[in-house]
């Protein structure tokens, strides 16, 4: 992530948003989930709501009653809670960047098997 988007990386209550210099795209790849992102999601808000709920507790701190993967990619992915406080948003990095869904499978896998 360029210093430019970290810099001026907000989340607003309706939403994220994020600014990048032209110059940045100018050496920038697809995402290699980009084709898959689609299928994890419905993946992982089907099956796996409740691994969800304790990463957010594990790697956000945040206590959630329900859980939506919004959005995936090679770095993480961004959940929508729902907590006795209302609704609230999170990004939770992966520990190492991804390529394929299997790779984020076994990476999901190991940050949910580091649950104390």
């Amino acid at each position: 992530m360029s210093a430019a988007l970290a810099s001026n990386w907000k989340q607003s209550g309706s939403g994220v948003m994020g600014w990048v210099e032209a110059r940045d795209y100018e050496h920038a790849t697809p995402d290699p989930l980009a084709d898959s992102a689609p299928g994890i999601l419905a993946h992982m808000n089907t099956d796996h709501v409740d691994a969800m709920v304790l990463l957010a507790k594990l790697q956000a701190g945040i206590e959630a009653i329900e859980a939506t993967m919004t959005s995936v990619d090679r770095l993480g992915f961004t959940l929508r809670l729902k907590t006795s406080d209302g609704v609230k948003g999170t990004r939770i990095n992966f520990p190492r960047e991804v390529a394929t869904p299997q790779d984020t499978g076994a990476v999901l896998v190991e940050m949910v098997k580091q649950a104390p």
